[in-house]
């Protein structure tokens, strides 16, 4: 989403994580000789040299377009802003989501993460009374890293219903051009895999 909001060239090769091991999915060479932590995203530049870890990777392609509002300049108390929240999705958002996908972790087991989940949204719903985005009314990088873990409400079961801001948060990013080019992109791919069923959900 981010290469399309900076209308950067780029190739993208989708990554079956339900294939053990995950594999490349136009020609199922192991995801592993890609990246050696077998984690997604990876992004491999024209040198050969491979990035991973989302942070890094977000901050990597927004500063090939160094007046781009989406990560403020380094140094800056704005930047350290959206690297805290950056964090914070990464570290306390997204981990928590994580284990929700596992299509045989006891319920029991879902539930503790569920209620850790609405201590974290609940906290990102207050922070988001008073302004549009994270960090206030510009859109940036971290907006887009949470837009992407919070649209997994449906396949995990999550309900967003009682965090009316994180849902008109949602809305606004899901209605930004690149969005819809994104799902343009990855719509044929999602048609080529086949994804678990996870409780009380269909297959997409």
């Amino acid at each position: 989403m981010m290469l399309l909001e900076l209308d950067i060239p780029h190739e993208i090769r989708f990554v079956d994580i339900y294939a053990q091991p995950h594999v490349l999915l136009d020609d199922v060479v192991p995801f592993v000789d890609v990246n050696p932590k077998n984690a997604v995203p990876a992004l491999r530049l024209d040198t050969g040299e491979v990035h991973t870890e989302i942070g890094v990777i977000l901050q990597y392609i927004v500063d090939l377009k160094s007046h781009s509002s989406l990560l403020p300049r380094p140094g800056t108390q704005e930047r350290y802003r959206v690297m805290e929240w950056l964090s914070y999705v990464g570290s306390d958002v997204h981990k928590t989501i994580g284990p929700l996908f596992h299509p045989h972790m006891p319920e029991v087991a879902k539930d503790i993460h569920r209620q850790n989940l609405h201590r974290r949204l609940s906290y990102i719903e207050a922070q988001l009374a008073d302004r549009p985005y994270l960090t206030g009314e510009n859109f940036t990088v971290a907006d887009a890293y949470l837009f992407v873990m919070i649209g997994w409400a449906p396949y995990f079961k999550f309900d967003l219903t009682p965090y009316p801001n994180l849902s008109a948060f949602h809305a606004r990013i899901a209605s930004r051009p690149s969005f819809d080019l994104l799902m343009q992109g990855i719509a044929p791919a999602l048609g080529r895999m086949r994804l678990p069923v996870f409780s009380g959900t269909t297959s997409p």
